[in-house]
């Protein structure tokens, strides 16, 4: 996926079916079916993952962080376009046009 979207306000984002996840304790494992790589996500990136268990704008995702989190908006939208850019980076999501929902 990487180079293939670019991650914006407008764009909306879900977890890739490629993937199997486990809930440890508050952090979230994942295994990538397609690459055969675990990753290791911290609290609030496994809230981030959780919330994009259903698609979701990444405008909504933000409001919804910022509803939960004591974080300003700009540092909340670097801190999320930097994590969905991991994400995506590494096909662990979809990224679509909000338009085309």
């Amino acid at each position: 996926m990487s180079g293939k979207n670019i991650i914006s306000m407008n764009k909306v984002v879900a977890q890739s079916e490629e993937l199997v996840s486990s809930d440890l304790d508050g952090e979230t494992a994942l295994m990538s079916v397609q690459n055969g790589k675990y990753y290791s996500l911290d609290e609030i990136g496994s809230r981030i993952w959780s919330i994009m268990e259903q698609p979701r704008s990444v405008s909504e995702l933000c409001d919804i962080l910022l509803w939960e989190f004591d974080v300003e908006r700009e540092q909340c939208e670097r801190d999320v376009f930097a994590f969905l850019n991991k994400l995506a980076e590494d096909d662990l999501m979809k990224v679509v046009d909000a338009a085309a929902n």
